[in-house]
């Protein structure tokens, strides 16, 4: 379950911000890096024109070609604040 509010809060913050990277999912959800890391290979199996690794930001990127395919039609901003209101840092 925790993996499925993972990936749409990839998909969400990338809308949002256009880029993310483990240290934001660490914090936010209090996971260590390899399990970030594992989501964003998940993410990126599913679709892999999404986002893409900047290895000089040290972050990903949302992708030219990037549709939400977890958060399907949820609000973004909705989800996030969603997320805020039970993941408090």
């Amino acid at each position: 379950m925790l993996n499925n509010v993972l990936l749409k809060y990839i998909d969400a913050y990338l809308l949002i911000f256009g880029e993310i990277n483990t240290h934001v999912m660490m914090q936010k959800f209090d996971i260590c890096r390899a399990k970030a890391s594992r989501v964003f290979t998940i993410y990126r199996k599913g679709r892999p024109t999404n986002m893409r690794y900047d290895s000089s930001r040290k972050c990903y990127v949302k992708g030219f070609v990037f549709e939400p395919i977890h958060l399907k039609d949820e609000s973004a901003t909705r989800f996030l604040a969603a997320i805020d209101t039970v993941f408090t840092d």
